[in-house]
Protein backbone atom coordinates (compact mmCIF):
# COMPACT_ATOMS: atom_id res chain seq x y z
CA UNK A 1 0.00 0.00 0.00
CA UNK A 2 2.68 2.44 0.76
CA UNK A 3 4.50 1.68 -2.44
CA UNK A 4 1.43 2.34 -4.23
CA UNK A 5 0.71 5.52 -2.97
CA UNK A 6 4.57 6.63 -2.96
CA UNK A 7 3.54 5.79 -7.01
CA UNK A 8 0.22 7.65 -7.41
CA UNK A 9 0.76 10.67 -4.83
CA UNK A 10 3.63 12.62 -7.51
CA UNK A 11 0.91 12.38 -10.77
CA UNK A 12 -1.95 13.62 -8.24
CA UNK A 13 -0.02 16.35 -7.45
CA UNK A 14 1.68 17.44 -11.01
CA UNK A 15 -1.46 16.44 -12.90
CA UNK A 16 -4.80 17.53 -11.57
CA UNK A 17 -5.68 20.85 -12.38
CA UNK A 18 -7.26 21.17 -8.77
CA UNK A 19 -3.83 21.35 -7.08
CA UNK A 20 -3.01 24.00 -9.81
CA UNK A 21 -2.26 27.48 -9.11
CA UNK A 22 -3.81 30.47 -11.43
CA UNK A 23 -2.27 31.66 -14.01
CA UNK A 24 -0.04 35.07 -13.77
CA UNK A 25 -2.01 37.93 -14.91
CA UNK A 26 -0.54 41.34 -14.82
CA UNK A 27 -2.81 44.83 -15.15
CA UNK A 28 -0.66 48.14 -16.22
CA UNK A 29 -2.19 50.44 -14.99
CA UNK A 30 0.36 52.63 -16.03
CA UNK A 31 1.12 55.04 -19.20
CA UNK A 32 4.33 52.95 -20.03
CA UNK A 33 4.77 50.04 -21.42
CA UNK A 34 6.47 46.77 -19.56
CA UNK A 35 9.19 45.66 -21.54
CA UNK A 36 9.32 42.39 -19.86
CA UNK A 37 8.36 40.52 -16.60
CA UNK A 38 10.21 37.28 -15.43
CA UNK A 39 8.13 35.69 -12.13
CA UNK A 40 10.41 33.51 -10.15
CA UNK A 41 9.53 30.18 -8.37
CA UNK A 42 11.08 29.30 -5.20
CA UNK A 43 11.88 25.45 -6.08
CA UNK A 44 14.48 24.13 -8.45
CA UNK A 45 12.21 21.94 -10.38
CA UNK A 46 10.05 25.29 -11.62
CA UNK A 47 10.90 27.44 -14.64
CA UNK A 48 10.68 31.15 -14.66
CA UNK A 49 7.92 32.62 -16.36
CA UNK A 50 7.92 35.83 -18.51
CA UNK A 51 5.71 38.37 -19.73
CA UNK A 52 6.25 40.67 -22.34
CA UNK A 53 4.81 43.76 -23.70
CA UNK A 54 2.37 44.66 -21.88
CA UNK A 55 0.72 48.03 -23.63
CA UNK A 56 -0.14 51.03 -21.33
CA UNK A 57 -3.68 50.60 -19.58
CA UNK A 58 -3.99 46.64 -20.31
CA UNK A 59 -4.01 43.23 -18.81
CA UNK A 60 -1.87 40.35 -19.80
CA UNK A 61 -2.42 36.62 -18.63
CA UNK A 62 0.55 34.12 -18.97
CA UNK A 63 -0.46 31.67 -21.75
CA UNK A 64 1.80 28.58 -19.74
CA UNK A 65 0.60 26.37 -16.58
CA UNK A 66 1.98 27.75 -13.34
CA UNK A 67 1.32 24.03 -11.71
CA UNK A 68 2.02 24.01 -7.75
CA UNK A 69 5.29 26.73 -8.04
CA UNK A 70 5.03 29.62 -5.33
CA UNK A 71 6.63 32.90 -6.84
CA UNK A 72 9.25 34.76 -4.38
CA UNK A 73 10.42 37.03 -7.28
CA UNK A 74 9.32 39.18 -9.79
CA UNK A 75 11.31 41.30 -12.26
CA UNK A 76 10.99 43.59 -14.77
CA UNK A 77 11.32 47.43 -16.79
CA UNK A 78 8.26 49.86 -17.01
CA UNK A 79 9.42 52.34 -19.84
CA UNK A 80 7.32 55.39 -19.89
CA UNK A 81 6.32 57.46 -22.85
CA UNK A 82 9.40 60.16 -22.23
CA UNK A 83 11.97 57.53 -22.58
CA UNK A 84 12.32 57.28 -18.92
CA UNK A 85 13.12 53.14 -17.71
CA UNK A 86 11.84 52.23 -14.58
CA UNK A 87 13.02 48.65 -13.05
CA UNK A 88 10.45 46.81 -11.04
CA UNK A 89 10.57 44.65 -8.67
CA UNK A 90 8.64 42.45 -6.02
CA UNK A 91 9.86 39.73 -3.46
CA UNK A 92 8.26 37.61 -1.11
CA UNK A 93 8.79 34.53 0.49
CA UNK A 94 6.97 32.46 -1.39
CA UNK A 95 3.51 33.13 -2.33
CA UNK A 96 0.53 31.66 -4.59
CA UNK A 97 -0.80 34.53 -5.45
CA UNK A 98 -1.04 35.15 -9.21
CA UNK A 99 -2.65 38.53 -9.71
CA UNK A 100 -0.54 41.44 -9.81
CA UNK A 101 -1.04 45.90 -10.86
CA UNK A 102 1.66 47.74 -11.95
CA UNK A 103 1.53 51.49 -10.39
CA UNK A 104 3.59 54.27 -11.47
CA UNK A 105 3.51 58.18 -10.14
CA UNK A 106 5.66 60.75 -11.34
CA UNK A 107 7.05 63.53 -8.02
CA UNK A 108 9.51 66.07 -8.07
CA UNK A 109 10.23 65.51 -11.94
CA UNK A 110 10.96 61.85 -11.00
CA UNK A 111 8.89 58.49 -12.21
CA UNK A 112 8.53 55.79 -9.68
CA UNK A 113 6.85 52.40 -10.21
CA UNK A 114 5.71 49.37 -7.81
CA UNK A 115 4.33 45.87 -8.86
CA UNK A 116 1.66 44.59 -5.93
CA UNK A 117 -0.05 41.93 -5.62
CA UNK A 118 -4.07 42.81 -6.42
CA UNK A 119 -7.35 41.11 -7.54
CA UNK A 120 -7.39 42.41 -11.10
CA UNK A 121 -10.59 40.29 -12.27
CA UNK A 122 -12.74 41.65 -9.48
Amino acid sequence: MKKLLLAVLPLLLFSMPSFAYTKYAVLNSTTGTIDSLTFREESSFCHPHHLTHIGPWSLKIDLSQRGVCLVDKITGTLRMDDGTTIPLSYKSVGTSYGQYIIIAKRANNKWCAKITPADVFG
